[in-house]
């Protein structure tokens, strides 16, 4: 062999060696990275390629996008965690308070010395503890129903301005005995628009179930059409609700009683915003000078 193409390929060996080595080399701390991925105190780990190569930047690159992927699921994991321990806590809390009452007025309905008129009333209590503990229950039955999809929709053309005086003419008794002014800003041209009945009850409801827990002496309630949307403002005086309460108003289990002395969980709005948010609709609240407003919004 001419001694020139001997040291030519002598010298392609060594750079193939030298390649190769330096290949391992990447290879090497690309896996001692990854080795540290899994480290507690390692949160924003991105793989970083020692060596120049076309084929490891492109297989680095893809990691690093999962790496990321999986950093949002594991933040996304923790709070849902985080929420799921918060509603149990509150939920115990706010099922073992009736249930201890019960227990109570149970043992004393036991003693033989209590009085007929005591045990009438101490009855009452107990009925009103069942009330509070059973709608409790159902509201968190109805809740996971909407969450997994098992509460079927069936959007109707819908005459807003019926149905919301029939559902306001069925609390009027409740807002009388609470005192509460209903002052009535609806317009009957408002448009129908593709809306489930049950669903848009059940709303009204809630919304009038919170005024009647945390209202003070009014309510205005308005239906019109702006920027060719459909709105609905409920707006109320109150002393309860606090402008810090407005960004977790609509979360589940909230409550702006911080005793919780009402027994009340704060699921009414929650199943609100679910159902209005299915329906394409959206829902928004306000705190202006002690006065609460609920702002629905609809339309394509």
């Amino acid at each position: 062999m001419h001694p020139a193409i001997a040291i030519l390929l002598a010298l392609a060996a060594v750079f193939l060696l030298i390649a190769y080595l330096l290949q391992r080399h990447s290879i090497i701390q690309v896996r001692r990275q990854l080795a540290d991925a899994d480290s507690p105190s390692v949160h924003h780990l991105h793989l970083k390629l020692p060596l120049p190569g076309r084929e490891m930047e492109q297989l680095v690159a893809a990691v690093n996008g999962q790496l990321e992927q999986r950093r949002k699921e594991q933040v996304l994991h923790r709070s849902r965690e985080r929420a799921v321990k918060e509603e149990i806590a509150n939920l115990s809390h706010d099922l073992r308070t009736p249930l201890t009452s019960l227990q109570g007025y149970a043992h004393l309905l036991r003693d033989p010395a209590v009085p007929a008129a005591e045990r009438e009333e101490y009855l009452a209590i107990i009925l009103r503890k069942l009330d509070v503990m059973n709608n409790i229950v159902e509201s968190f039955y109805e809740l996971s129903s909407i969450d997994s999809g098992d509460y079927p929709l069936d959007r109707q053309p819908q005459y807003l301005y019926s149905l919301l005086t029939e559902v306001i003419l069925a609390f009027h008794t409740d807002l009388v005995r609470k005192n509460i002014e209903v002052q009535l800003n609806l317009e009957e041209s408002v448009r129908m628009i593709p809306l489930d009945e049950k669903a848009m009850i059940r709303i009204f409801s809630n919304v009038l179930q919170n005024v009647l827990r945390y209202g003070k002496s009014r309510l205005a309630i308005s239906l019109f059409t702006e920027a060719d949307k459909v709105k609905m403002v409920f707006a109320n005086d109150t002393e309860h609700i606090r402008r810090q309460d407005l960004p977790r108003l609509f979360e589940r289990t909230y409550t702006t009683d911080p005793s919780r002395s009402s027994g009340q969980l704060g699921l009414g709005l929650a199943i609100v915003k679910q159902l209005v948010e299915k329906q394409g609709g959206s829902l928004e609240a306000e705190l202006n000078h002690g006065e609460f407003q609920l702002i629905l919004t609809f339309g394509e």
